[in-house]
């Protein structure tokens, strides 16, 4: 074992932790745009062809999102998971599990979209909802591998009640 290797692996922490806010960033600055798009052209979400009487905003805001955008309540625990990262072992630990669950979410959840099998038939979409549903997708899966990666690196320490005192 080399005298550095929990240097290294602080380090690799660090860069982790940077990547997991760098996708979280574009995945927020994606769901903003795909939000104010599915607001303004009326594109309710239908995961799994399930319809509400909702409008897109109110979709986004107290359902289950739009169709280029989760709802608010998942974007809003994106941000407090990316805020709890910051701090020490167990709470970025924990942290990043939550990271992993909501990127896993996103992906599912765009896939449930109706619309994501619609860019599939070439002109049926226009060409920016067809960037924000392919980056819907890349990112959350990124956002899940970095976050699984991460955890594997974060040492907990065991609490009071785990240690057995």
């Amino acid at each position: 074992m080399r005298i550095d290797s929990a240097n290294e692996r602080a380090m690799n922490v660090e860069a982790l932790r940077v990547a997991i806010g760098a996708v979280s960033v574009a995945y927020l600055a994606t769901a903003a745009l795909g939000t104010w798009l599915a607001i303004r052209d009326d594109l309710a979400g239908r995961p799994f062809g399930w319809e509400t009487s909702l409008t897109p905003l109110e979709s986004f805001v107290f359902g289950l999102g739009t169709a280029l955008s989760a709802p608010l309540i998942l974007v809003v625990a994106l941000v407090a998971a990316n805020l709890l990262m910051r701090r020490s072992r167990t709470p970025a630990a924990r942290a990043a599990y939550l990271i992993a669950l909501l990127g896993a979410g996103f992906f599912v959840g765009m896939l449930a979209e109706p619309i994501t099998q619609d860019i599939l038939d070439p002109g049926s979409v226009g060409p920016l909802p067809t960037a924000i549903v392919i980056a819907n997708l890349l990112l959350p899966l990124a956002l899940v591998l970095l976050a699984i990666r991460i955890r594997g690196r974060i040492r907990v320490r065991p609490s009071i009640d785990e240690a057995g005192g």
